[in-house]
């Protein structure tokens, strides 16, 4: 089965008196025959469906645990603790800031690496450290097999009984139940490629009004968000379906003119790594700071500027890329930065100089990140003035240019298409555009129709192009969709964009696979003849391909209901694969 780690939730109960109670645990100090129970989310590639497993963990010195090794095999941990850049910048900051017995604060521990770099730094890994010292450093770290794993990092690095550490999530802690004093210095990395989130602002809001003493010391200090105007052809394509469908000219529409907002992509900022693309990617201005965010002090919930960016060049604005800058100390000469490579990143510190500063070790954990403008782009020509205006919320940014803000562009989306929009991820949107991809497609549906005299065709995925093109290609099919993930919102799509397409509502039947099995397995009912998918199921984007087997499944379950003659598409599967060399990765 495939994992999705989600936000655990624990159970605690007492082995002894088998009381049952909810509540989050603190590990710091554990009464004997405790058991945990973390419940973890499995989803079953054959059949879409997810279930809630329960782990159960005996707490104690007890080694006996039941955690799979694998647990965290799927997280980017160790491609983080691989960053030689972010570990140096943080040390030195640490090492700057905590130079006397303090109480520091770790918030989101993962593996204890910043709360030994703050124990070393105040001297709690000396041989004479006695538990009578006045230095403190606290980690608190909600995920509890994380916890497990801190807890053996601590211990092989001797810092085992130097750091209390907490089970618990931020906003749980009190002062003077779970740590004894508010801390003095907080050291934090709950950082994303986007910066907030990972639920930058509310946690910050919290340590400063319930953690913190006043006018605390942090690392980071500070954070700084920018932005830069793109022109770039693949970036286009991963949003603007109405043009690359006008390029395509099929016949399909998924996207009808008037109809824009019907089927596109959410207005989001979405991480990539886009140094990959730099070759394809004309820049349009210089970089802009949109947001700054002081760690030692409360910010603000939500926060709206208006920037006028100069082009630097004639071009159409396909995209904002995005990322964000550490000032990792108060001076202002230790940094981090998750800038593209063609970015200079400021430095003073002789231990992070290099002739490409941005691009020291290539990460996954951290990207840029890719705000998407509206349709084919926004028109520039060079020394011309973009009003843009950017909004941040407690988790999130977005841009929005002046241009777009007329009421004509905001009541393109009803309220009658709002109850049929789909919403796909950047790259289904790029191959539902996709000129190639749709005329393979296309030929093939025909091929098989032209086999069929009466069709009666089952799309078994959320695919709503094949349902589309098997009912504008053959005026006597009939199709069922069953939609496992688009569901009605769906049926309400493909009776928006019918006439637009060739067909009619009454060639298409929705029926859920219970009542598919009931209604065709009666001996006078004809038998599906035409089974297809592409596979694609809805909000599963993120599967592998080879876990993507619930296409398999679904003909096998449904095979009292399929004819013998019954033509199917795809048929045939063939994975493959070859052995890469990828040093950064490892």
């Amino acid at each position: 089965m495939t994992s999705v780690l989600l936000k655990p939730l624990f159970f605690t109960y007492s082995g002894s008196s088998g009381a049952a109670r909810t509540r989050s645990v603190c590990s710091s100090a554990f009464a004997g025959g405790l058991t945990h129970r973390m419940f973890q989310l499995k989803t079953d590639p054959l059949t879409g469906k997810s279930e809630w497993i329960v782990i159960e963990e005996e707490e104690g010195g007890n080694e006996k645990q039941t955690t799979p090794k694998a647990l965290l095999a799927t997280t980017s941990y160790l491609d983080m603790l691989n960053d030689t850049r972010r570990n140096t910048a943080y040390r030195l900051a640490i090492d700057k800031t905590v130079t006397k017995p303090c109480h520091v604060l770790d918030i989101g521990g993962g593996t204890g690496l910043l709360s030994m770099m703050a124990a070393r730094a105040m001297g709690l890994y000396d041989s004479k450290w006695s538990s009578t010292s006045n230095g403190l450093v606290t980690a608190c770290e909600s995920y509890l097999p994380m916890v497990k794993l801190m807890k053996k990092v601590l211990r092989a690095n001797g810092m085992d009984g130097r750091i209390c550490v907490i089970n618990k999530r931020s906003d749980e802690l009190e002062v003077g139940l779970d740590i004894p004093s508010r801390a003095n210095v907080l050291v934090s990395e709950i950082l994303d490629s986007e910066l907030l989130g990972e639920g930058l602002i509310p946690t910050l809001q919290h340590a400063h009004d319930k953690l913190l003493v006043e006018n605390p010391q942090t690392v980071p200090y500070r954070a700084t968000t920018y932005g830069q105007l793109v022109e770039c052809t693949y970036l286009r394509e991963l949003h603007d379906l109405v043009h690359r469908e006008a390029e395509a000219s099929d016949g399909i529409h998924l996207s009808p003119s008037g109809m824009t907002g019907l089927l596109g992509i959410k207005q989001q900022q979405f991480a990539l790594h886009c140094d990959a693309i730099k070759d394809e990617i004309k820049l349009l201005s210089e970089p802009f700071k949109v947001f700054d965010f002081d760690f030692w002090r409360r910010p603000e919930s939500s926060r709206e500027i208006e920037l006028q960016v100069r082009a630097t060049d004639d071009g159409t604005v396909h995209a904002i890329i995005s990322w964000w800058s550490l000032q990792l100390d108060s001076e202002g000469t230790i940094f981090y930065s998750t800038a593209p490579s063609w970015i200079c990143c400021p430095s003073d510190v002789k231990e992070l100089k290099t002739n490409s500063l941005c691009s020291w070790n290539w990460c996954d954990h951290w990207k840029q990140t890719v705000w998407f403008t509206p349709r084919s782009g926004l028109p520039v020509f060079k020394d011309e003035k973009a009003q843009l205006h950017a909004v941040h919320s407690e988790t999130s940014i977005s841009y929005k240019f002046k241009t777009y803000l007329d009421n004509k562009e905001a009541a393109q989306l009803d309220l009658q298409t709002r109850d049929c929009q789909i919403v796909l991820s950047p790259e289904r949107n790029a191959l539902y555009g996709d000129g190639a991809w749709r005329s393979l497609m296309l030929n093939a549906i025909e091929k098989a129709l032209c086999q069929i005299v009466h069709p009666l065709c089952l799309v078994a995925d959320d695919s709503i192009f094949l349902v589309i093109a098997v009912a504008r290609l053959s005026n006597t099919s009939h199709v069922i969709p069953l939609f496992p993930g688009i569901g009605k919102k769906g049926a309400n799509y493909l009776q928006t964009v019918a006439a637009t397409n060739g067909y009619t509502m009454d060639r298409i039947q929705f029926l859920k696979k219970k009542d598919l099995l009931s209604n065709l397995q009666d001996s006078h009912q004809r038998k599906i003849n035409l089974f297809v998918a592409e596979p694609f199921y809805y909000g599963n984007d993120s599967v592998l391909p080879w876990q993507n087997l619930r296409f398999w499944k679904e003909r096998t379950l449904l095979d009292p209901i399929l004819s013998k003659d019954m033509l199917i598409m795809p048929c045939r599967g063939l994975l493959k694969a070859c052995a890469m060399c990828l040093p950064v990765s490892w």
